[in-house]
């Protein structure tokens, strides 16, 4: 683009993704590699849904804002939220590559791919009951535990992994710029922590209110 603040007509634009779930600034996120873009959809599920995988769901493809599958009154189980990686290649541009149904997507702060673009990783910044990992029970004591981070893979959508969290609720989630050196996040309590991925679950290296 030779002038960066030229303002961009209709003609200009390529991909039209509906119903996006843009949480803040980081609801969609080009992969390092630039040949996906992923962002959480909203879609509307066929009467003869049966619940075995989101191949059986069709998107809601209207452009009505009064028609989104979000401000229409269908039942609860006829809307799902997806996860979805599009291609961004000139053979395949637009092209839903890979799906993966999420139930907590109103809770999203941020969606983001790995330097590798190999993994998405996934922020939650509310404690919502779908979200609940457990309850630690000390007495009459009884906390909560909540998923605040999970971690997918690319080539299958494959939760790989977890990170949950007593009391904490996550403004935003990056991985760091080098393969392999973990990530960082930071929580509405004012916290700032620096994870490494360790075996089959991350280690808290550092930490910074």
């Amino acid at each position: 683009m030779k002038n960066p603040f030229i303002t961009l007509g209709p003609e200009a634009c390529l991909l039209t993704i509906p119903h996006a779930v843009l949480c803040s600034e980081m609801g969609t996120h080009v992969s390092p590699c630039g040949r996906f873009l992923v962002a959480c959809v909203a879609c509307v599920l066929p009467h003869s849904y049966g619940g075995h995988g989101s191949q059986l769901h069709e998107h809601y493809d209207s452009t009505g804002a009064g028609t989104s599958p979000t401000r229409q009154a269908f039942p609860s189980r006829q809307i799902i939220y997806e996860l979805r990686v599009y291609s961004l290649e000139d053979a395949t541009f637009g092209t839903v590559l890979a799906t993966r149904a999420i139930k907590a997507a109103h809770c999203l702060t941020s969606i983001q791919f790995s330097p590798t673009s190999e993994h998405i990783l996934l922020a939650y910044g509310r404690q919502h009951s779908s979200l609940l990992r457990t309850i630690l029970i000390n007495g009459e004591t009884r906390v909560p535990v909540y998923t605040v981070l999970e971690v997918y893979r690319v080539s299958d959508m494959e939760l790989v992994r977890v990170l949950p969290s007593v009391g904490e609720e996550v403004n935003v989630a990056c991985f760091h710029p080098s393969p392999g050196s973990g990530l960082v996040y930071g929580t509405k309590q004012g916290k700032v922590r620096f994870l490494r991925h360790h075996g089959a679950s991350f280690t808290c290296w550092g930490e910074r209110s």
